[in-house]
C-alpha cells in the first residue's frame, strides 16, 4: 500500500511540494518527472510514463520531507578549469570538456551515492592525481631542507607522492580487487584461463599461489607501475625519467667489477623507491652534508656480493613532469 507524504523536491533550484510514496524514496532513487508546456515541474512519480524525465535522488532529509533530485550526476563547476591548469599545455580545453562529459555519462544515477561505483569511474583517477599534484605542491613550498639545496636533493616524500601516481595512472580500466576479481562473473573466462594453467601442477599451494602471482601480471601495482613508465609515458619524457637516474653497481673486493644500471634495472629502482617506503617505511634522508659528503653526494647501499651508488638529477622535477605529460591523465585517453 502506498505511503503518500507531502514531499518537497529540491529540483533545478526550485522546490516543488507533492504527494509522494516515500517508502520508494532512497539515494539513487528514481524519479520521473513530467514537465508542463511551461517546463515547470508538474508532477513526479516512481513509475514511468511517456514524455516523462529520470531523475535521482541525491540527498534526503527526513525530518523536513526533503528529497533533492537531478538529471545526472554533475561535477563541480571549477573541476574542468583544474584539469586544464595542470595540463592545458598538453591537451585543448575542448578535449577536456568531451572526455569529462563521457566519464559523466558513464555514472549511473541509481549507484551514483555509491562511493565504489565512483571509485572505478576514470574520474577517480583525475580526481586522484590533481589532489597529488596539489599535495606535492604544498609540500615543495617548504622544503625540510634549505632552498640553496634544492638543485641538489629531492624531498623523499615529494618522490614518493609522485611516485605512487605512476601505478595509478598505469592501472589497467578493468582492475579489480584479487578478491572480487575470483568472483566476478565478468571475469569468469579469464579467470578460467588462469586457473587451468594454474592447476596442471597438481599441488594446492602451488595452485593458489601461480593464480594470485598471474592476478598480480594482470593487476598488481608492480604491472601498472611498469605499465606507466613503459606505455603511457611519451617516449621523451620515458628517456628524461630514466636518464635522471645514474646508478652504478661495484662488485667487492677484490674483483671490484663496476657496471652501470640498464633502463629495466632503473625501472626497478624507480618501483623500489615507490615500494619500500609504502611497505617498509623506508625513509632515507636526501644526499647531504650530514653524511659527510657534498651536497651531491650519492646514496650508497651495501651488500653481501656488491654495493651501489645512486645519484638522482633534477628530482622531483622530472616526476611531476611525467605525471603531468602522461596520457594517463590526460582525461581524453579514459
Amino acid at each position: 500500500m502506498a505511503n503518500l507524504q507531502t514531499i518537497t523536491f529540491g529540483i533545478h533550484g526550485q522546490q516543488i511540494e507533492s504527494l509522494y510514496d516515500w517508502h520508494k524514496l532512497k539515494p539513487g532513487a528514481i524519479v520521473y518527472v513530467r514537465f508542463s508546456e511551461g517546463q515547470e515541474p508538474a508532477a513526479f512519480s516512481p513509475q514511468w510514463s511517456q514524455e516523462a524525465v529520470e531523475y535521482g535522488v541525491t540527498r534526503i532529509s527526513k525530518s523536513e520531507w526533503y528529497v533533492e533530485i537531478v538529471p545526472q550526476f554533475k561535477l563541480r563547476p571549477n573541476f574542468a578549469q583544474r584539469v586544464q591548469d595542470e595540463i592545458g599545455g598538453y591537451i585543448s580545453r575542448a578535449e577536456i570538456d568531451a572526455a569529462l562529459d563521457k566519464f559523466v555519462s558513464m555514472v549511473r544515477m541509481d549507484r551514483f551515492y555509491q562511493t565504489d561505483h565512483l571509485r572505478k569511474n576514470p574520474l577517480s583517477v583525475v580526481f586522484t592525481i590533481l589532489e597529488r599534484l596539489n599535495v606535492c605542491r604544498r609540500l615543495r613550498q617548504s622544503p625540510p631542507f634549505p632552498a640553496q639545496m634544492l638543485p641538489y636533493l629531492d624531498d623523499p616524500l615529494v618522490s614518493y607522492l609522485y611516485l605512487t601516481c605512476f601505478d595509478r595512472l598505469g592501472q589497467s580500466a578493468n582492475y579489480l580487487p584479487f578478491g572480487d576479481w575470483l568472483r566476478s562473473s565478468k571475469r569468469k573466462d579469464e579467470r578460467k584461463s588462469v586457473l587451468q594453467k594454474a592447476s596442471q601442477t597438481g599441488n594446492l599451494e602451488e595452485v593458489i599461489r601461480k593464480v594470485h602471482d598471474q592476478y598480480n601480471k594482470l593487476y598488481g601495482v608492480k604491472s601498472s607501475f611498469l605499465r606507466f613508465v613503459r606505455e603511457i609515458l611519451p617516449p621523451d619524457v620515458r628517456s628524461k625519467l630514466l636518464d635522471s637516474i645514474e646508478r652504478v653497481k661495484v662488485t667487492n673486493q677484490p674483483d671490484l667489477v663496476r657496471s652501470e644500471a640498464n633502463d629495466q634495472e632503473k625501472e626497478t629502482y624507480l618501483f623500489d623507491r615507490r615500494n619500500n617506503y609504502t611497505h617498509e617505511a623506508d625513509f632515507r634522508p636526501p644526499p647531504g652534508e650530514w653524511f659527510g659528503g657534498g651536497m651531491a653526494s650519492p646514496v650508497q647501499e651495501f651488500h653481501a656480493t656488491y654495493r651501489t651508488s645512486t645519484r638522482t638529477h633534477d628530482w622531483p622535477n622530472i616526476l611531476e613532469k611525467a605525471v603531468r605529460r602522461s596520457r594517463g591523465l590526460s582525461p581524453s585517453q579514459g
